[in-house]
């Protein structure tokens, strides 16, 4: 992998790389990673306490929240973290930029499918 250059973007230096592989051929791959990478999802949660008299209960209720959470593999196990908007906010932006990859490696693997060497039949 070679470095190429840093893009700053919300005041955060995101580092842009582009992998060459090089294959059979003198065929060459180049994708474009915007790191750093994160996998998984974000998601929000209201929810209710244990008091009695708390506004939570009420008709209609007023439910404690938002909150942020990450949900994803952490050491081979789903888990989920509660986080603080500005954390899930970065760890939103670090989600997209591994579904980017993901797409570049999925029209990467559409493309090479047609050169299968099987015919078709």
């Amino acid at each position: 992998m070679r470095k190429l250059k840093d893009l700053t973007c919300n005041g955060d230096t995101l580092t842009c790389i582009h992998v060459r592989i090089q294959v059979q051929n003198e065929k060459t791959i180049t994708l474009k990673i915007v790191r750093p990478l994160l996998h998984g999802s974000i998601s929000t949660a209201t929810s209710t306490c244990g008091k009695r008299n708390c506004a939570c209960k009420a008709k209609p209720p007023k439910l404690h929240g938002v909150y942020y959470r990450w949900t994803g593999l952490l050491e081979g196990r789903y888990t989920t973290r509660t986080l603080t908007k500005g954390e899930a906010q970065e760890c939103q932006r670090r989600i997209n930029n591994y579904r980017r990859l993901q797409r570049q490696i999925e029209k990467l693997l559409e493309r090479e499918l047609t050169k299968a060497p099987w015919k078709e039949g």
